[in-house]
């Protein structure tokens, strides 16, 4: 009995070491990929690729997982064709967001010459940059507070309309009542 066991515990050990190469080797490969991609997915965008406008930086809301934006539906507003990238400024996890304050203070530093007007609707304050034709509109969300409170901001959205909007339209946008005319 004892003849044949040693080697069956030769070829078994023979097998689980051949095993655990193979697997070292699988598990290995698998580690490399997953961190190549994962390098290729957290790209950092500096500008809004639909408006080529300056991103805030709290765009990243999660340390290395890049700020790629959230593409909108293409629509209609009255008349206007409309286009659209989303981008996230809350972390529900993080402790450090950002005060809607602080991110209007940041566009209106690096938008010059656009126009400024505030609304608050659902609970929401929302503000809305806008250049001289209308063509591109830049919409700060607030999370939901009292009119006037300065909460942690919600996102911030790039839109472009062809053709522009009327000041009318453009305005009530931050409203929650579309107006056409």
């Amino acid at each position: 009995m004892e003849g044949w066991a040693s080697p069956l515990r030769r070829v078994a050990y023979i097998f689980r070491t051949e095993k655990s190469m193979k697997n070292a080797i699988v598990g290995a490969t698998i580690l490399v990929l997953a961190l190549a991609n994962a390098a290729g997915q957290a790209k950092v965008l500096t500008n809004d690729p639909l408006t080529g406008l300056a991103l805030i930086p709290a765009t990243v809301v999660v340390d290395n997982a890049g700020n790629l934006p959230v593409k909108m539906p293409d629509g209609r507003v009255c008349k206007s064709k409309m286009q659209g990238n989303f981008y996230s400024l809350y972390n529900y996890f993080s402790k450090h967001n950002i005060k809607v304050s602080n991110v209007l203070a940041w566009y209106s530093s690096h938008l010059s010459g656009y126009h400024k007007v505030s609304g608050y609707e659902s609970r929401r304050s929302q503000t809305a940059f806008y250049n001289s034709d209308r063509t591109i509109l830049i919409i700060v969300t607030g999370n939901p507070g009292a009119a006037g409170e300065d909460t942690d901001a919600y996102s911030v959205a790039y839109e472009r309309y062809e053709p522009g909007l009327s000041e009318k339209t453009a305005t009530s946008l931050t409203q929650g009542k579309i107006s056409c005319n």
